[in-house]
């Protein structure tokens, strides 16, 4: 009995000790909740930041002297392109904060019962119309800055088609530059200042002027492969010994580029370069140098002998070929051709007709075939034969020459002249002297048939026929007509009874409508 009820009295002892614990426990908690209430009541809460400005567990007071301590010793810095940063402080630009009770507005708001809920929470406050700033100071400061002075401002670059340059053209990447949007960048400017931000950054913000082409763009690179294909082409010219060539180092300066990246070859370009080529090769109706073969060398004017270009067909045709890009080797297009390009374009197959002495020589690849006299034409009736430097247009056999007054047919026809050329006459019995002044042909050169049929036959069309006049040589005696000299000339060159070179059959009328002279 005794042990029981000493055990109730110590289990009515611990009872009362742990009343006492929870009492004093639960007296030193309300406690601490009415002192941090109390503290709250005039403080700010635990994790309180103000404008950017941290103000935990801060009287209203402090946290203004806090505040005002980092307006003072604010720093705006500007982050700019290559590593480059400039400041503007509070104190360049007159930055002040004004208390109009907004603290104490801002403390009237926050209940210091809620003081142990808000230990678990962040307070953030912005308060805009705390903070001011001379504007003048600010602009003129802003305006100052080194991102602003033009002689470090670079200008974005687009992307944009190199020169030509070792055979080809290639895109040049866009260069960004640092050229700042001004307007744009200082209203950021004046935001983060309101808001005491420490940095800024025009990369970040978006505040740098771009190209507005860069070098992936689809029409900058088709423009570029279509450049490079046309440059590609490599067509040569060949004069002879002389050459031109056509290639990148040509075509290049014949291109053109327009806004949109179309690429154009320059036709005004490319005819200047085929007026070039004619102006340099084509030798048509000009002056000539002979070395007669009486020794004198002369020059003859007039005739239709030559290269001729035909230069609007090969503009087009160079044109199509440089699109095309081809290489190789082109002939031009020509309304005639002669024997050889440059100066002795006819070279030394010829026939050579003194109409002053009425002789003429025929020479095939620097060889006399025959000399002969000739009837040219009648000086009294004012039907001289023309001087000049012409082209054999045709050869044919049987051909009939009809004019005003007569109708006569001839075994070997060679015009050269239009209507006028060397033929046989078989009518006449003397040739030679001066029977040209009274009674000459129409304007032909008339050939003894044998002289005629040789010439015929060593001839081709195109070979360069001489007429001129050499005074002094009236008196000279002519050789006996020499052997013929067996010719064989190719297939193309025999022509069939009533045909011209070209294979074309003349009919009468053909014939009359043609030749008509003797």
């Amino acid at each position: 009995m005794v042990k029981k009820r000493k055990k109730r009295r110590g289990s009515k002892k611990v009872k009362k000790l742990q009343m006492r614990a929870g009492i004093i426990t639960g007296a030193a908690v309300l406690l601490i909740y009415l002192a941090g209430a109390f503290y709250y009541n005039w403080h700010f809460y635990q994790g309180t930041t103000i404008n950017g400005v941290k103000s935990s567990n801060m009287s209203v007071e402090k946290a203004e002297n806090v505040i005002s301590k980092e307006v003072r010793e604010y720093i705006l810095t500007i982050e700019e392109r290559n590593n480059v940063s400039e400041q503007i402080k509070g104190s360049d630009i007159g930055l002040k904060i004004y208390f109009d009770g907004g603290l104490d507005s801002l403390k009237e708001k926050q209940s210091g019962l809620l003081w142990p809920i808000a230990l678990f929470k962040k307070h953030d406050y912005e308060i805009g119309t705390m903070l001011d700033y001379d504007k003048d100071l600010l602009d003129s400061f802003y305006n100052y800055l080194q991102c602003f002075d033009e002689d470090k401002i670079v200008a974005p670059k687009d992307a944009h088609i190199s020169e030509y340059e070792n055979g080809s053209y290639h895109i040049v990447d866009a260069e960004q530059g640092n050229l700042v949007k001004k307007q744009e960048f200082y209203e950021i400017i004046k935001q983060k200042i309101l808001a005491m931000e420490p940095t800024v950054s025009i990369e970040e913000e978006g505040c740098y002027e771009a190209p507005a082409l860069i070098a992936d763009n689809e029409s900058l690179k088709k423009a570029v492969d279509r450049l490079n294909h046309l440059v590609s082409s490599e067509i040569v010219y060949e004069f002879d010994d002389d050459k031109e060539v056509v290639d990148g180092e040509r075509i290049h300066k014949w291109l053109t580029v327009d806004d949109n990246y179309n690429v154009s070859l320059d036709e005004t370009k490319v005819k200047e370069f085929i007026d070039y080529i004619g102006k340099t090769y084509n030798t048509f109706g000009q002056v000539r140098t002979l070395k007669t073969s009486y020794g004198k060398t002369i020059e003859i004017s007039g005739g239709d002998y030559g290269y001729w270009l035909d230069r609007s067909t090969e503009l087009k045709e160079l044109m199509e070929a440089i699109e095309a890009g081809t290489k190789g080797v082109r002939e031009p297009v020509y309304f005639q051709t002669a024997a050889h390009y440059g100066k002795d374009d006819v070279g030394d197959t010829y026939v050579e007709i003194n109409l002053t002495a009425q002789h003429l020589f025929f020479y095939k690849d620097g060889e006399l075939v025959i000399e002969s006299d000739f009837v040219s034409g009648n000086i009294k009736k004012e039907y001289g034969t023309p001087v000049g430097t012409y082209p054999i247009q045709y050869r044919q056999r049987n051909a009939t020459l009809v004019g005003e007054d007569y109708e006569t047919p001839v075994s070997y026809w060679m015009p050269f002249n239009g209507n006028i050329g060397m033929h046989d006459a078989p009518w006449r019995r003397e040739f030679g002297k001066d029977i040209y002044m009274t009674n000459g042909s129409h304007g032909c050169i008339n050939l003894p048939p044998n002289v005629a049929k040789t010439i015929y036959e060593g001839i081709a069309r195109g070979v360069g026929v001489y007429v001129y006049e050499l005074p002094g040589t009236e008196t000279y005696t002519a050789k006996p007509n020499t052997s013929p000299t067996d010719i064989t000339m190719p297939n193309n060159n025999t022509i069939p009874n009533n045909t011209v070179e070209d294979g074309t059959t003349l009919n009468n009328t053909e014939q009359n409508n043609t030749m008509q002279t003797n």
